[in-house]
């Protein structure tokens, strides 16, 4: 029988000699990249004003002070999506006019003039994606929701023409959105119910969908009490045109998005020393029978995708949620390696990666395994705030903003040096960087 005073030496003797816990870690450097900016001319964001019912400002940014510069700015509605055309000198906006009505309309910025393109194009709902499927074709999710889940359309609108060319509904409850390199990849469930998974491509050859049938995943709604959850990661490789959709139990379905063929595969399990002890002392989040896994998955290149998420528990008499861990799956062996086994969510900045955690119970204070930062190897690079419930806000210039339960002040880490360097209020605008925003559950 392993004991906790065996486990207890082993951790203190690893991390007294300043070492990482012993691991199988991969063979091959984390290509750990920021999304970059695609905009033509200076670095664009949007920024708040002071009332937040007069909706916000699409203005230059000075890079380093993250502040709003120059006298050039667009007076926007409230924006739901966004989405860089190629070449950068298009933006596609879907906005309403007030926090309450959010029919949107799709309108165009022309950049780096930011200067409004003439026409709008009614969309009559929530969007929760944008994205470019030709030089004069953007493809829009469309649907009416309140706060989860819900049916949703893809609506295709031409620039040209400035109408919408096609509707088509996405059969089922939509649950995951990601953005491949010629559209939009979507990731549903049956309606009202858990079972088979179905992945969705919208792009320039319409809209494809093929089923899951090994992946299960969905909502059974509470009806005002407690609702069944399973979702699955999805994470989207656009430059190999594959997606992979990471079922909670382990096993990954790998889908070519241009065919639909789905092959599956169970990543063989490389987890660290001092995780296989605590397994032997406490039954992981799986082994308890949580009933509502939901996951996050993300591509970050030269084979690698990483997987973390939550394992929920609720009762009529308590909340709860426990990490599931941050696993790298790496999709050339199949292998997955445990980085961070309290882990709950991750943040993908340029040469680090950095990853928080959070445990609930009822209505107490959470608890978290604070902030933890790896390098391109996948060894610990500095940890901060332990024992707290802490998440990563923003990431700027080679420092990150960490925000923490119960304090109004964010903290500023400096990634270089993994120091706290000092604290602010303020709200930084939302910077244009990458191929677009994407709204995900």
């Amino acid at each position: 029988m392993k004991s906790a005073a065996l486990v207890s030496a082993l951790t203190a003797g690893a991390l007294g000699l300043g070492l990482a816990p012993v691991q199988a870690g991969p063979t091959r450097q984390l290509p750990l990249r920021a999304p970059q900016k695609l905009t033509v001319g200076p670095l664009l964001g949007f920024v708040s004003g002071r009332d937040p019912n007069n909706g916000v400002r699409l203005a230059r940014v000075d890079p380093r002070t993250l502040r709003p510069t120059g006298s050039r700015s667009l007076r926007l509605p409230f924006a739901d999506a966004w989405a860089v055309a190629p070449g950068g000198r298009t933006l596609a906006l879907a906005v309403h006019p007030d926090p309450v009505n959010e029919a949107n309309s799709f309108k165009v910025v022309k950049l780096p003039s930011l200067r409004w393109s003439p026409g709008a194009v009614r969309l009559g709902a929530d969007v929760s994606g944008l994205a470019w499927i030709s030089p004069h074709q953007v493809v829009a999710l469309v649907g009416k929701f309140v706060c989860c889940p819900a049916p949703l359309k893809v609506v295709v609108v031409n620039l040209r023409s400035k109408r919408v060319v096609r509707k088509e509904r996405i059969r089922g409850t939509v649950l995951h959105i990601a953005r491949s390199a010629r559209g939009l990849v979507i990731l549903t469930g049956p309606t009202d119910a858990i079972g088979p998974a179905s992945l969705v491509v919208a792009d320039g050859r319409g809209v494809r969908a093929t089923r899951l049938p090994s992946i299960r995943a969905g909502e059974v709604p509470g009806g005002g009490g407690i609702s069944k959850w399973r979702l699955p990661g999805l994470a989207v490789d656009p430059a190999g045109a594959k997606a992979y959709v990471a079922d909670p139990d382990g096993q990954v379905a790998e889908i070519d998005s241009r065919t639909l063929v789905v092959s599956y595969h169970e990543p063989i399990a490389q987890r660290s020393l001092l995780t296989r002890l605590d397994g032997w002392l406490e039954p992981t989040a799986s082994a308890k029978g949580d009933s509502g896994p939901v996951r996050q998955a993300q591509w970050i290149g030269n084979g690698f995708v990483l997987v973390s998420g939550s394992n929920l528990d609720d009762s009529e008499n308590q909340l709860a949620s426990d990490p599931a861990g941050l696993e790298l799956i790496d999709t050339r062996s199949w292998t997955a390696h445990v980085l961070a086994p309290d882990a709950d969510s991750f943040t993908v900045a340029n040469g680090v990666l950095l990853v928080t955690g959070s445990r609930w119970r009822g209505n107490m204070n959470p608890t978290g395994m604070g902030l933890e930062a790896y390098g391109p190897d996948a060894t610990g690079l500095f940890a901060l705030f332990p024992g707290l419930d802490v998440w990563v806000d923003h990431v700027a210039r080679g420092r990150a903003y960490i925000a923490v339960y119960g304090s109004k002040r964010e903290r500023v880490v400096d990634l270089r040096s993994g120091r706290v360097i000092g604290t602010t209020t303020a709200e930084a605008p939302g910077l244009l960087l990458g191929r677009g925003s994407m709204f995900d559950w």
